[in-house]
């Protein structure tokens, strides 16, 4: 299939998923490139899942009978070619329940951690090891890891890197194999904690890099390496921040204008040119860079109404982009980025 390569995104209808859920939905690929969905159940605040099916279509939801959910739920797909999810559950701890067998079901997993204050947010070591980072009960960053990449059930326990959060941390893997950390202070400000080498257990001391912070933080990679880090500003407005050349600095902070309800979402797309999207009176909204690792953006576009929610958004099988919200019916609803002429059904990949 042809990969645009000029600016502008062509989108395909808006489709409803089903579901009775609360919240904002979590997405990541199998191994085989379906994406696969979890949401926190409306009635029961079960983690709820759906996937495409290998002829293209979705699923129905499925409860996945792990512990009730008290926040979002994240997930991602690790090292070892296997779907982890990650939440808080109703006693306040870290739960996490991951796929048994490569594209297959989900166990009943296992708790991280207690006493546990926000929504846990996974990223990845440089040697696929994953590592979940959340706000305590005491505001402070913590983290957990797995020990080794060859399978699930080895980690650590809780440490604090410190920081007082306000909110939830948003975590990227930079170009050097370095996990770096962002969150929103309770001071208003952007804040950064990095390892100091790559799979390393040491960490410096977190930094504050900008101020006027209006909501969480979330992180996107350019196709040169660079992080490029984007939050609502204290105006409501979408604001970014990109690494300098030499991956140690910041370069400036600027306005992408917009006005928005809640957090932004951001990707790379398949002509690796980020776009970021979100939830802007009542309607879903996205731009992109004009250039790959560029400074300049296109203009907002609305590409759906009536959402109810925060969107994420995740590349499926094909390269192309996908955005999940909850729909003010309280359904997830999703679009997906069209170019090209793919092959009918879904093509599953090895």
């Amino acid at each position: 299939m042809t990969v645009p390569s000029t600016p502008g995104m062509s989108w395909g209808p808006v489709s409803s998923l089903g579901g009775q859920l609360t919240g904002d939905p979590a997405v990541a690929p199998s191994s085989d490139g379906r994406l696969e969905v979890f949401a926190r159940g409306r009635a029961d605040n079960a983690l709820s899942h759906c996937h495409q099916q290998t002829w293209g279509g979705w699923s129905e939801w499925e409860n996945l009978g792990a512990a009730t959910l008290a926040g979002d739920p994240s997930a991602l797909r690790t090292a070892a070619r296997r779907i982890g999810v990650f939440f808080k559950d109703g006693q306040g701890n870290l739960a996490h329940p991951w796929q048994t067998v490569i594209n297959g079901g989900y166990g009943a997993g296992k708790v991280l951690a207690n006493n546990i204050g926000g929504n846990p947010v996974p990223g990845l070591h440089a040697d696929g090891r994953p590592a979940a980072f959340f706000r305590g009960t005491d505001n402070a960053l913590w983290h957990v890891w797995e020990t080794t990449k060859s399978g699930y059930g080895n980690w650590t326990g809780p440490a604090a890197l410190g920081g007082t959060l306000s909110g939830d941390p948003a975590v990227a893997t930079d170009a050097r194999g370095r996990l770096q950390v962002f969150f929103r202070g309770t001071d208003g400000h952007l804040w950064v904690v990095r390892q100091r080498d790559a799979n390393n257990n040491a960490w410096e001391s977190p930094r504050n890099i900008v101020q006027n912070v209006g909501g969480d933080p979330v992180v996107g990679t350019n196709a040169d390496g660079r992080l490029e880090v984007f939050f609502r500003g204290t105006d409501n407005a979408l604001w970014h921040l990109p690494q300098t050349d030499d991956y140690n600095g910041w370069a400036t902070l600027s306005s992408l204008g917009g006005i928005l309800t809640g957090n932004p979402a951001v990707a790379r797309a398949a002509d690796a040119r980020l776009a970021t999207f979100h939830w802007g009176g009542g309607h879903l909204w996205g731009n992109e860079q004009t250039i790959v690792n560029g400074t300049d953006w296109s203009a907002w576009e609305q590409i759906a109404q009536n959402i109810g929610g925060e969107p994420v958004v995740e590349a499926d099988g094909h390269g192309r982009l996908d955005v999940f919200f909850h729909g003010t019916d309280h359904a997830v609803w999703h679009i997906a980025q069209m170019f090209g002429q793919p092959a009918a059904g879904y093509a599953i990949s090895p």
